[in-house]
């Protein structure tokens, strides 16, 4: 007997609705496959090795949030952050780091489990081999001000490669007949620098040893990590000015890390990014002076910068204070140097780039950084020209893996017909130090060599990554990864570099207290004179 047309209808009709089901659950499973993190699987050792042994050590302390991993879940957001490492990080093969080891040493220890403050201090000493100060453990709550609870009561700086301590509203030294760090505990400040440069990225010496020397505020992390018992006071050595005479003082410790701030301070309080205003002056040889403490990209910040140029127009010199900027955004950059360039300029190349391939609306950040492939549609004849011509000769000191990022992208500038703007063709300075990174490298980049300019005080700290953030599924743990090798036009590396000063000026003492600030008034000598 024939089936019925009805029949027939109810059976395609459930075909139907059975294929749409089945859709539904493919598509439901790939969704939910996606939303589950990656992993590398691999052989593991079970040993710690001996060149990562500090890795594997644990501070015991708490913080807010903390909670146990299960041995299992500390090797899922291990296996986790090698994947990240290999498919997502810029600068993994750079120092030719022996990461899987490293992770295994790590692994090595977690016996039943562990910590998540542990956990956190682990992967921050971790990720600091690899020399890339943009790449960190991101999460406020395992980081060193969280974990300690003890901090130094004063601040230090360096002066002639000594630490200088004062107080931590620089109202004066700890001792004003001793201004100088020499001993903490019975034991040399160059022991407890050691101890302090595990957290810090091994990039350029002078990024170590800056952040390496801010680190001694975190006193009951280094005691852990040298073995020292814990105590609520600190026995210091101060040493005088000539190095004749010590004097040994027994200190309460801090409950609150001491903070540094910016310095020197600007002229209004700065408590978040909406108090920060274009600072400026004419000083009185005729001379502009413009602070940048950090770099924006909104309309008033980059409308201040214009009007502070128009202010200078008819100065004999200028100077521009770069000092505790830690970078920003690279309009500053943008806006301020067509200033500095003669109508019949080259366009000036600033920044070579390439991505790393799989990472997120890179296109997007690149633009953001005015960084473009050479086949943009938008460079003027002259543009294309200057990356042509340089393509050839391009060399760079470490090749990023071939496969893996994409093509070079260049940031330039040219000269504008803007009729805001005008040449100004006076000797600038710019002042500079070892808090600079980032964007502030980049700047200080730009101007390196450029007519008529002398950059001042002490090389940049060297850093230029594009960072990411990802966050480990069990520990929920926030790293930030960098995505791009960045590299100065002449083949150097910023990561690892930095930017030297055409003349190097060291701060004193004093101007560490505001009684003198002797680097500016190096630059006005310095103009003075031209």
């Amino acid at each position: 007997m024939k089936n019925s047309p009805r029949k027939k209808g109810l059976r395609c009709w459930c075909l139907r609705i059975l294929a749409g089901a089945a859709v539904l659950m493919v598509g439901g499973l790939l969704y939910w496959r996606s939303l589950q993190p990656k992993r590398v699987y691999r052989e593991h050792t079970s040993t710690v090795s001996r060149e990562f042994e500090y890795l594997a050590r644990r501070t015991d302390l708490d913080s807010a949030g903390n909670m146990w991993l299960s041995r299992k879940e500390a090797e899922q957001d291990l296996d986790e952050l090698e994947w990240l490492l290999e498919n997502r990080y810029s600068y993994l093969k750079l120092k030719g780091v022996d990461y899987k080891v490293a992770l295994d040493s790590i692994r090595g220890s977690l016996s039943d489990g562990i910590s998540r403050s542990d956990f956190g201090y682990q992967l921050t000493k971790f990720i600091a081999l690899f020399g890339d100060g943009h790449s960190r453990v991101a999460s406020s709550t395992v980081r060193l001000v969280s974990l300690c609870s003890d901090f130094l009561p004063f601040l230090v700086e360096e002066s002639d490669e000594r630490l200088v301590a004062f107080e931590p509203d620089r109202s004066d030294f700890v001792d004003p007949d001793f201004p100088f760090l020499r001993a903490m505990d019975g034991l040399p400040v160059s022991k407890w620098l050691e101890g302090a440069n595990q957290w810090v990225a091994r990039g350029s010496p002078q990024y170590l040893r800056y952040h390496t020397m801010r680190n001694l505020r975190y006193v009951e992390c280094i005691r852990k990590e040298l073995g020292l018992s814990r105590s609520g006071s600190i026995e210091v050595q101060l040493e005088s000015a000539d190095g004749s005479s010590t004097k040994w003082m027994e200190l309460t410790l801090a409950k609150e890390g001491p903070a540094y701030g910016l310095w020197p301070r600007p002229e209004n309080e700065i408590k978040s990014l909406d108090d920060v205003r274009v600072e400026s002056r004419i000083l009185e040889e005729n001379i502009g002076y413009l602070r940048i403490v950090v770099m924006l990209d909104g309309p008033e910040f980059l409308e201040g910068l214009l009007d502070a140029m128009t202010n200078f127009r008819g100065t004999k010199g200028l100077i521009i204070d770069a000092r505790s900027c830690g970078g920003g955004s690279r309009a500053t950059l943008r806006v301020l140097f067509p200033f500095f360039m003669a109508e019949n300029d080259l366009p000036r190349l600033v920044n070579v780039a390439a991505y790393r391939l799989g990472t997120r609306n890179r296109k997007e950040e690149f633009g953001g950084r005015y960084l473009y492939p050479a086949s943009w549609p938008n460079w003027s004849d002259a543009e294309r020209a200057v990356i042509s011509s340089f393509a050839g000769t391009f060399r760079p000191e470490w090749m990023p893996p071939a496969g893996q990022f994409s093509p070079w992208h260049y940031f330039l500038i040219s000269p504008t017909d803007d009729e805001r703007y005008y040449h100004y063709d006076e000797p600038v300075v710019i002042l500079m130090d070892r808090w600079n990174f980032s964007a502030c490298d980049i700047f200080l980049g730009a101007f390196k060599g450029w007519k008529k300019v002398t950059l001042m005080g002490l090389p940049s700290g060297g850093g230029s990554g594009c960072r990411q953030d990802y966050r480990l599924h069990n520990s929920q743990i926030r790293i930030q990864l960098s995505s791009m090798a960045s590299f100065q036009p002449n083949g150097k590396l910023y990561d690892g570099n930095g930017i030297q000063p055409d003349i190097i000026v060291e701060p004193i003492p004093k101007d560490f207290i505001g009684e003198t600030d002797s680097v500016l008034d190096a630059a006005r000598a310095v103009l003075a004179r031209l």
